[in-house]
């Protein structure tokens, strides 16, 4: 069976789409992404009226990107019926096919296949020139009981104060500080800005209700920030770490340990059963310190990156950072 053509998602009609859309929210919260219902209904009525690019394959799949700076974030999602691989290389051909001449990268994440099919597309993508896979692990762990041993202390020379009460743009130099030179620098962010409205994204609760009182900022000497967490809700019973931050030369002092214990207190209290968060599968000191704290593999999911390059006529390609 051949492929659906792949058409402008403007040129679908308002109700395909939303069947589309509201498909790709389900497979996204069933992995463990924390996807609000309103974004269904705002996401439909943008790539309906163009503000949103997007493509459809028939009723088979759809495609939709948004550019913020030099980089494209695309999501590709595939219904059930025959072919489901071959419809997600077409419709990842479409994104390549419209990428911008100011763009430096492209990342999407694809959601409607199982992990063979999944797995059987990140080694297709693969094998193009300019393309890599991520792989990132869904982790997760009961919120009680407590981890045996002493009570949480605060750590000596060290405050706890609310995230809300940081100046946003000390927020965004911590984490932007926090991931360079780590598997995810180029995760979340390509600049300082793109990492603000990341966290603004965070608070304004469009990953999830943040919750302020499960999230923290911790202050040296009661001044200097080095270090927090962001949480938000998935659901009523489960929450999400969005963000561990600490800043870089007060790493391997218990700080990311502290945080999360603290955390994990904090989700006990306001009742959830179940904490998750994501990890980059070669972030193996992050990898290490979830699992002495009890998570434990739940899940998976690829990050398809495409970055064709210099032009071949640039005479002085530049490395990347």
């Amino acid at each position: 069976m051949a492929v659906p053509e792949v058409r402008p998602a403007t040129e679908s009609t308002s109700d395909a789409l939303l069947e589309l859309v509201q498909g790709a929210r389900k497979a996204l919260v069933v992995r463990g992404e924390s996807i609000t219902s309103a974004w269904v209904e705002e996401a439909t009525a943008d790539l309906k009226a163009g503000r949103q690019a997007g493509w459809t394959a028939g009723d088979r799949g759809l495609a939709f990107a948004s550019s913020r700076a030099t980089r494209t974030f695309a999501h590709v999602h595939v219904t059930e019926g025959p072919e489901p691989v071959e419809v997600a290389e077409t419709l990842f051909a479409v994104l390549i096919a419209n990428f911008g001449p100011t763009v430096q990268r492209l990342e999407s994440a694809v959601s409607g296949l199982t992990d063979a099919e999944e797995a059987t597309l990140a080694e297709r993508f693969a094998a193009a020139p300019g393309a890599t896979v991520l792989l990132r692990s869904r982790m997760e762990r009961p919120v009680p009981p407590a981890l045996p041993g002493p009570g949480l202390v605060d750590p000596v020379g060290f405050e706890r104060t609310s995230v809300r009460s940081v100046p946003i743009e000390a927020l965004t130099e911590l984490d932007w500080r926090s991931f360079q030179g780590t598997p995810d620098e180029r995760l979340v962010a390509d600049t300082v800005e793109e990492d603000r409205q990341s966290l603004e994204e965070i608070l304004a609760g469009r990953l999830g209700r943040f919750l302020d009182e499960a999230s923290c900022a911790l202050l040296k000497d009661g001044r200097e920030l080095v270090g927090g967490i962001l949480i938000s809700e998935h659901d009523p019973r489960t929450a999400v770490v969005l963000d561990l931050l600490v800043e870089p030369s007060e790493r391997r002092h218990g700080l990311g340990r502290f945080l999360l214990l603290w955390g994990l207190r904090a989700l006990t209290a306001l009742g959830y059963s179940t904490v998750r968060l994501w990890v980059t599968q070669a972030n193996r000191p992050a990898w290490a310190l979830y699992e002495s704290l009890g998570f434990s593999v739940s899940g998976h999911s690829r990050i398809f990156r495409y970055e064709p390059g210099p032009p071949a006529s640039a005479a002085h390609p530049q490395t990347s950072r």
